[in-house]
C-alpha cells in the first residue's frame, strides 16, 4: 500500500508539473489546478485510512476465525481484545492505537497527533506480528 501511496504522489505531482505548463490537460478530468494540489495534500491521509481498514480487517478476521467472536465491535475495542488475547505488549498497542486516533482525526475531526504513513505501516505491522500466524 505505502508504494501505491508512493506511485499516486508521483503520479498527482508529474500531473501538476505538466499543468503548469499545459492547463489544458485538465480539462478531461474536469478538475482544477486546486483540485489536483488538494489532492496531493490529502492524498497520505487517504492512504492511512485505508491502510488501517485493511489492518482492522484482518483484526476482524482473527476475532471471527481464531477466537470465534462475531457481532459488530468498534476499532478501539477490537484491539484491546486481540491484544489481551496474544499478550501484545503496551508499546505495541499504545502505537496501533495512535494510528487508530490519527485515522479517526482524518475522517472525524479532532487533534490526535499525526502519524506519518510510513510510521503508521510499521507500528500496524509490528501490532498484527502478536496475531496467531494462521488465522
Amino acid at each position: 500500500m505505502e508504494a501505491e501511496y508512493r506511485a499516486a504522489a508521483l503520479a498527482v505531482r508529474d500531473l501538476l508539473a505538466r499543468a503548469g505548463d499545459d492547463p489544458t490537460v485538465l480539462g478531461a478530468g474536469e478538475v482544477t489546478h486546486a483540485d489536483v494540489r488538494a489532492c496531493l495534500l490529502n492524498l497520505e491521509a487517504t492512504y492511512l485510512v485505508r491502510m488501517f481498514a485493511v489492518f482492522e480487517e484482518a483484526l476482524r478476521d482473527v476475532r471471527r476465525v481464531v477466537y470465534l467472536k462475531a457481532g459488530t465491535i468498534h476499532a478501539y475495542s477490537l484491539i484491546q481484545q486481540c491484544a489481551a488475547r496474544q499478550g501484545v505488549r503496551f508499546d505495541d498497542l499504545d502505537n496501533a492505537h495512535q494510528v487508530r486516533d490519527y485515522r479517526n482525526t482524518i475522517v472525524h475531526g479532532g487533534d490526535a497527533t499525526p502519524v506519518p504513513l510510513p510510521q503508521a505501516r510499521q507500528w500496524l505491522c509490528k501490532f498484527f506480528g502478536w496475531m496467531p500466524p494462521k488465522w
